[in-house]
């Protein structure tokens, strides 16, 4: 589920295209590059099992975090899961920009806890920090897409360079230990909405 979530987000966040306007009455430019990484651990112990995932993106504006972490007790059937997302302009995390790199300072985030047995949510605040190394070879990507549609065209190009990465991390200063998957990536792309 979480590379499944990673490729989209791979999608979603990617170059520059040049284009006539010639004929449209109205054009819509939507520029987005940054840099990321994530990572996710996966710990089973006496039964239980944990799932974490934790992202940084950085651009411009600032930098977005997320985290996610499910949690299943096969002794009791309990499960529960936390979540989170919070924006920062603070100088919480650096990468590389040859994708060697990246840290994720101590940071608090508040998280939703949601309880499937009781169906209710409740809130808490934790505090992560995670530190990525790049591994092998930095990979490149590409696309571009055209829609049409009557009066209605859509443009679409992205570019991406990615590099697999391991990471440690902490959630309130216990260790998660190296991640099981982890990635480094750089983005541009550029959307465009065109109607006559």
């Amino acid at each position: 589920m979480k590379k499944l979530f990673t490729g989209v987000f791979v999608l979603m966040v990617l170059f520059s295209l040049t284009i006539s306007a010639e004929a449209f009455d109205s054009k819509s430019i939507y520029r987005d590059e940054g840099m990321a990484a994530y990572a996710g651990w996966y710990e089973y112990t006496d039964g239980v099992y944990t799932d974490t995932f934790i992202q940084a993106t950085t651009s411009n504006d600032g930098t977005d975090i997320y985290v996610d972490i499910w949690t299943y007790d096969e002794n009791t059937g309990d499960s529960s899961g936390k979540w989170g997302y919070m924006f920062t302009q603070e100088d919480v995390f650096t990468i590389d920009k040859k994708l060697e790199s990246a840290t994720l300072s101590p940071v608090d985030i508040e998280l939703y806890v949601y309880d499937w047995n009781t169906d209710t949510y409740t809130m808490e605040t934790v505090t992560i920090a995670a530190q990525w190394t790049g591994e092998g070879d930095v990979m490149k990507s590409s696309s571009k897409s055209i829609f049409k549609y009557d009066d209605f065209t859509s443009k679409y190009s992205d570019k991406s360079s990615f590099r697999e990465a391991t990471a440690t991390g902490s959630i309130n200063d216990e260790d998660l230990g190296t991640s099981d998957f982890g990635e480094l990536i750089k983005f541009k792309s550029v959307s465009m909405y065109m109607e006559k």
